[in-house]
């Protein structure tokens, strides 16, 4: 338990340290928050560092409690005539516990890799919509990681 709680602050301290630099220009979203549909569903947070960078923190669950943090590169997608797409990777740790049969502790790596679709221009709602791919692997423990994580996050954007 004291290895989870070490590792969640230095989570905490490292996005609050993304929250220090310098501010963002206001036609830029600097900030989402939404549900994850996956085989470990669970809530996300995303702040935006700049135009193209961000950290996202993911609160998930399978067999326990999984805190994901991960620094993301996000660029933008042409695909034919749809605007408003973009696509999105990086990676990141992760951090689970788990009371399933017994007490346990993971500790381990991420990768991501998505697509996004701001849906705010057909609706004039700040909503974007996610599908990604998030393998994991855990370097302590063996209960949290998975090869074929796929989600679909829908985010409200403020």
């Amino acid at each position: 338990m004291k290895k989870l709680l070490t590792f969640a602050l230095i989570m905490v301290l490292a996005v609050s340290f993304g929250f220090a630099q310098d501010e963002l220009t206001e036609d830029i979203k600097k900030m989402d928050a939404g549900l994850r549909f996956s085989n470990r569903p669970g809530v996300t947070a995303r702040y935006f560092l700049s135009e193209g960078n961000s950290v996202e923190a993911l609160l998930t669950t399978n067999r326990g409690l999984i805190v994901s943090g991960l620094y993301e590169f996000h660029k933008p997608l042409s695909i034919g005539e749809i605007e408003n797409l973009s696509w999105f990777f990086g990676g990141g740790l992760h951090a689970g516990f788990s009371t399933w049969w017994t007490a346990s502790l993971a500790l381990g790596l991420d990768a991501i890799v998505g697509v996004e679709y701001d849906l705010e221009p057909l609706i004039s709602f700040p909503i974007t919509v996610s599908l990604d791919y998030k393998p994991s692997f855990d370097i302590l423990g063996g209960w949290a990681d998975t090869f074929f994580d796929t989600a679909l996050s829908i985010r409200y954007s403020f």
